[in-house]
């Protein structure tokens, strides 16, 4: 944002409605600033052009300037104030003639290096529009999708395939670069390494309400003989646990080496599964997709002929994933989907039988908050008005009838349910 800010304050309007073709000459400007930073480097090159038309243009260099614009393969926008766009629906009347010969000019310079002429008020409006940026897919995995092992049998099946993200969680852009200085964090808790230290040297943000942070990464455990009841250890001296339900248990670096499972990657067929016996909830990962390699016909046909088997038998696959080599297994389970122009297998993790979860809810009598403390009203928070009532509702579902001393007076009946023989 400072940036922006800055560049504000450095980006002046020209507000001369004099004959100096000022525009034309910015364009040569900005080809020049660009020629000089890019070079023949690989930029995406830009000039967007905002003009109310006036004045007059000189047309004698247009050609050359166009080609230059061309040659660069430099993108060239020219929006203008109230300009004539049949397509949009936009004249300006009572037009100054000049204004009118001068769009005809900017019309030809931006058709000569295939750029783009409009009018402002379509661009204002198109600004509502989102654009969605085309990025290029990276495969996930790339290797076979087979059933049995080829070394050992003539008759395995090895279909090469490519794997893909299906979905993916999209998060924004964390605020890190600056903090307000008054929501510094007092310290970590306990066995969390993470704490944020100003930098006195670095510039202040706006008005000096924001300043710059940079990571500062301690680790503490606790002991009663130290002041304040921790003390500060040495990355160096910590040693890696697993969680295996509330124990930590300690694996040293030599042990973990022995323990490391060799694999090859690979996508193996290990069974398949009714649609119906599968729940929903099993899924462990994002979803995606298996497609057969590019530019193999011959891999394609086989897979659709896998994907329209399972399409018919209304059954899904279940694999054994290895994406790369050395990385530890996966099991997934493959489901067929079969669109007019698009067929793919869709891919989501399975857990395994010894998989623990362990999931922390929020309390549901106190709140906490970011720096910590504890709260016991909050509008998140029943009442006493709302625990009375929950209290009574749950005491007037009581099938026993008591007395005021609370002891047994009888129990209600349940009437049972008899079936009848005539309809």
């Amino acid at each position: 944002m400072s940036d922006i800010r800055e560049l504000r304050e450095k980006i002046k309007p020209n507000k001369s409605d004099s004959g100096d073709g000022k525009s034309i000459s910015s364009i040569v400007v900005a080809v020049q600033m660009i020629v000089s930073h890019c070079k023949k480097l690989k930029y995406r090159k830009k000039i967007v052009l905002v003009t109310n038309g006036l004045g007059t243009i000189d047309n004698d260099e247009l050609d050359q300037i166009a080609g230059k614009i061309k040659e660069e393969n430099i993108d060239l926008v020219i929006l203008g104030v109230d300009f004539d766009d049949p397509e949009y629906g936009v004249k300006e009347e009572d037009k100054d003639p000049q204004k009118g010969k001068n769009e005809c000019l900017l019309r030809d310079l931006a058709e000569g290096c295939d750029g783009v002429y409009g009018t402002l008020e379509q661009a204002v409006a198109e600004m509502d529009i989102p654009r969605v940026k085309q990025v290029r897919p990276t495969p996930t995995f790339k290797g076979f999708l087979q059933l049995g092992n080829p070394e050992e049998y003539d008759t395995a099946a090895r279909i090469p395939v490519e794997r893909y993200f299906r979905t993916y969680t999209a998060r924004a852009p964390p605020a890190s670069s600056f903090a307000l200085r008054s929501d510094i964090a007092p310290g970590p808790d306990e066995g969390e390494p993470s704490t944020a230290a100003l930098t006195d040297n670095e510039p202040d943000g706006e008005g000096g309400k924001l300043t710059n942070v940079r990571p500062l990464r301690s680790y503490q455990i606790s002991d009663e003989s130290a002041p304040g009841g921790k003390v500060d250890v040495e990355r160096e001296e910590l040693a890696k646990g697993y969680e295996y339900g509330r124990t930590a248990v300690h694996i040293s670096d030599t042990d973990l080496n022995i323990t490391t499972l060799e694999t090859l990657a690979a996508m193996e067929l290990v069974g398949f599964v009714q649609s119906a016996q599968y729940d929903r909830y099993l899924h462990m990962s994002n979803a995606s997709v298996i497609i057969a390699q590019r530019a193999n016909d011959k891999a394609a046909l086989a897979l659709s002929s896998f994907i329209h088997a399972l399409f018919e038998l209304d059954s899904y696959a279940v694999a054994r994933l290895v994406p790369k080599e050395n990385k530890p297994p996966l099991m997934v389970l493959l489901a067929p989907s079969i669109e007019p122009d698009y067929e793919c297998l869709l891919e989501v993790q399975l857990p395994f039988a010894e998989d623990v979860r362990a999931y922390h809810f929020p309390p549901l009598d106190k709140v906490f908050t970011v720096s910590g403390k504890v709260m016991t009203e909050h509008r998140n928070l029943p009442n006493d008005n709302l625990v009375d009532a929950m209290s009574k509702y749950v005491d007037s579902m009581e099938l026993v009838e008591k007395d005021e001393n609370g002891y047994a007076l009888r129990y209600m009946e349940i009437p049972r349910l008899t079936k009848s023989g005539s309809l």
